[in-house]
C-alpha cells in the first residue's frame, strides 16, 4: 500500500493518532506535512521521521486559525508542490455537565475540533480539485453517535465532523476527491491521560472501561493509524462518505452497532 511521495497534511500529530498516522504514512512513502500547535513536540515528530530516511516537514499551526492554516497550505505548496491527502485529527476535549460550560468553553472546543475541519479541508480542497485527485479523513469519535454525560461539546463537535464529511464526499466526488471520518473508541492517547486524571478513582475506571470493549482492551493510536491509511489509500479509492467506527466492539456491546 504504498502512497509514492505523495503530500498528506496530517493535524495534530504532535501525539497520538496524529503522530502515529504520520509514522504509518511516511512508512509507505508518502511526504508528510505536521501541521501542530505544539512546536517542541511537531518538532520532534518531524525529526524522528527524518531520522527514518522518510520526508517529513514541521509547520506550526493552529488549526482554529484561518489565517494560521493558509499559511500553513502556502508552505505545503512552497516545499512539495501539491496536496494529496488530508487527516483533520487535532482535537481537544473537556468534561462538564452542559450546565456547566461555558459559552467560551463551548467555542473553544467547537472551533478546534470542527471549525479546524472547515478550515484545513476548504483550504486543501482547490488544490486536490486541481490535481484530480485526492482524499481527506476525519477523526470524529464514537461519540458521534452516542450521547454521554459531561461532553456536550465534545459530542456536538464528533457529531458535526461525521455530517460534514458527507457532505465534502458529495461536492468533490466528482473531483475524484473522496472524504471519510473515523470514529474511534477509547484510545490510549495524552489526552485520555489528561481527562482519566481528573476522575476521582482512575484504576477503577481503566479496568472498568477496558472490560467495555469486546476485545478487553482500549485502542492503540496504531489501530486508528491502520484505518486511516487504508482510507486515505487507493485501496479504498471506492468508499466515499463513509463513517468507520473502530472501537473494539465499544458500540456493539452498549448500543446494538
Amino acid at each position: 500500500m504504498s502512497f509514492n511521495r505523495k503530500v498528506v497534511i496530517v493535524t495534530g500529530a504532535g501525539s497520538g493518532i496524529g503522530r502515529s498516522s504520520a509514522q504509518i504514512l511516511a512508512s509507505e512513502g508518502a511526504r508528510i506535512v505536521i501541521a501542530e500547535i505544539n512546536k517542541q513536540k511537531g518538532a520532534d515528530v518531524a525529526s524522528e521521521l527524518d531520522r527514518a530516511g522518510a520526508t517529513a516537514k514541521f509547520v506550526p499551526t493552529d488549526v482554529a486559525d484561518e489565517r494560521s492554516v493558509q499559511a500553513m497550505i502556502d508552505e505545503t505548496l512552497r516545499a512539495f508542490g501539491s496536496i494529496y491527502g488530508l487527516v483533520n485529527n487535532a482535537g481537544i476535549e473537556t468534561s462538564a455537565d452542559l450546565t456547566g460550560t461555558s459559552a467560551q468553553e463551548w467555542d473553544h472546543i467547537l472551533a478546534v475540533n470542527l471549525r479546524s475541519v472547515f478550515l484545513c479541508s476548504r483550504a486543501a480542497i482547490p488544490h486536490m480539485r486541481k490535481a484530480g485527485r485526492g482524499s481527506i479523513v476525519n477523526i470524529a469519535s464514537v461519540h458521534a453517535n452516542f450521547g454521554f454525560e459531561g461532553a456536550s461539546a465534545y459530542d456536538a463537535s464528533k457529531g458535526a465532523i461525521v455530517s460534514v464529511t458527507r457532505t465534502i464526499a458529495l461536492e468533490n466526488g466528482p473531483f475524484q476527491i473522496r472524504a471519510n471520518s473515523i470514529c474511534p473508541g477509547y484510545i490510549d492517547t495524552p489526552m485520555w491521560d489528561s481527562w482519566l486524571a481528573t476522575q476521582a478513582d482512575p484504576e477503577k475506571i481503566e479496568r472498568e472501561t477496558q472490560g467495555w470493549h469486546p476485545l478487553r482492551r482500549r485502542g492503540r493510536p496504531l489501530d486508528i493509524a491502520r484505518a486511516v491509511k487504508f482510507l486515505l489509500s487507493d485501496e479504498a479509492e471506492w468508499i466515499t462518505g463513509a463513517s468507520l467506527v473502530v472501537d473494539g466492539g465499544l458500540s456493539v456491546r452498549f448500543f446494538g452497532y
